[in-house]
């Protein structure tokens, strides 16, 4: 890689070495301050990925005016800035709720907006999955020892202070990664993006393929950050425990991201992102069939194991379909039109989460439902791409 890349290698490791920290218990975190209720939660999330959209259209018109580097600064401090509201409202947060998501959602837009277009301009193809390999890892790497840490401190400080110290940390990373933008050169563009026009364009395989791709990443992504936490919390009763089979997750990641960042070659896509969804169904299935602490512990493992694969591959996937797809359409406007259909994902999503918590007599019993829904969408996932494109394997 470059040395931009390398530059905002770290800044994108640093931004997902802070949203690992504070993320572990964020839903616990809020279902704790508004007395339990899941569906507050539920709909602060569909909130928070509405305004994400809004965001990350927005700065689109935000790059005619600011660089690039200067909207990433904003997404990150506004990041930070999140943490810092929770920290001051303690327990006062139940009326801000809405407001919270509503902020949060734009800075996760305008970070992603920057960080999408980045890597598409910086990062070259060849070196995208380890782009994002890396990324991961070190997420993973603070999600070692922080979630054994933190759980212990939650659980042993008087309180919230062990969440207080929590997203302290992740405020901390967030303002290095401000510090290491200035190592990247920024840009403007006075050429509007015609992202309506991307996402009325049919019969382009390489579109379509990218759409289904983000629409399933949108879907799994949003539900599993939802439910995985929340129904370890429902199996073990204890956030110190959690913490502890989180790090061990996050130790396996570590490994299995190194790994996969050095040995991972272009011909691989296909064969990894299969063995991926198999395992991915398994897992989900298992914990749907059996909701138990030893199942919930062999989720936790099978899914360390996993999970960087799937992630690196699809994310890579989407910038490689993106440069394909043209049409008369750039890159960077396939990037962003992208964010559409992860936010019907998402969003469809949290909405199936909060009608089965609300038609079924048992929150556990909705949890499982949805593990069943994100199985299935890994597989279904893998199925479309490789009707649609065959995952690339011959361009």
């Amino acid at each position: 890689m470059t040395s931009k890349a390398k530059f905002l290698l770290a800044v994108a490791m640093l931004f997902s070495a802070g949203n690992s920290v504070a993320s572990t218990f964020i839903n616990v975190f809020l279902m704790r301050s508004t007395h339990n209720s899941i569906d507050l939660v539920i709909w602060q999330n569909i909130l928070n990925y509405l305004v994400l959209l809004i965001a990350f259209v927005s700065g689109t018109k935000l790059l005619a005016k600011l660089s690039i580097t200067k909207i990433f600064r904003i997404g990150i401090a506004a990041n930070a800035l999140y943490y810092v509201i929770i920290l001051l409202m303690r327990n006062n947060l139940l009326p801000f709720i809405v407001p919270l998501g509503i902020f949060s959602g734009l800075g996760q837009g305008l970070y992603w907006f920057s960080l999408n277009l980045l890597i598409g301009d910086i990062v070259q193809e060849n070196s995208q999955a380890k782009f994002f390999s890396y990324q991961q890892m070190m997420s993973f790497i603070f999600g070692v020892a922080v979630p054994m840490l933190s759980g212990f401190l939650i659980v042993h400080l008087s309180g919230l202070t062990g969440y207080y110290i929590l997203f302290g940390l992740s405020i901390f990373l967030f303002l290095a990664g401000i510090f290491l933008i200035r190592n990247i050169s920024g840009f403007k563009t006075e050429n509007k993006m015609n992202i309506w026009g991307v996402l009325k364009l049919h019969g382009n395989r390489y579109w379509e393929a990218n759409s289904l791709l983000s629409f399933s990443m949108g879907f799994k992504g949003a539900v599993n950050s939802l439910v995985f936490i929340l129904f370890a919390y429902l199996m073990f009763k204890n956030e110190s425990t959690i913490g502890n089979f989180t790090s061990l997750q996050a130790l396996l990641s570590v490994a299995s991201a190194l790994i996969f960042a050095q040995t991972f070659q272009k011909k691989h896509t296909r064969p990894v992102y299969f063995i991926t969804c198999s395992l991915s169904l398994l897992g989900f299935l298992l914990l749907a069939l059996f909701p138990n602490p030893v199942m919930m512990i062999f989720g936790f493992v099978i899914f360390g194991i996993i999970q960087s694969w799937g992630s690196a591959i699809a994310n890579a996937m989407n910038y490689q379909l993106a440069s394909r797809a043209k049409n008369g359409f750039s890159q960077r406007e396939y990037i962003v039109a992208s964010e559409f259909p992860i936010a019907a994902g998402r969003v469809l999503g949290l909405l199936l989460a909060l009608v089965l918590t609300q038609i079924l007599p048992s929150t556990l019993t909705a949890y499982r439902l949805l593990f069943v829904a994100i199985g299935l969408m890994w597989m279904l996932e893998f199925i479309i791409v490789d009707k649609k494109v065959a995952w690339l394997q011959n361009e």
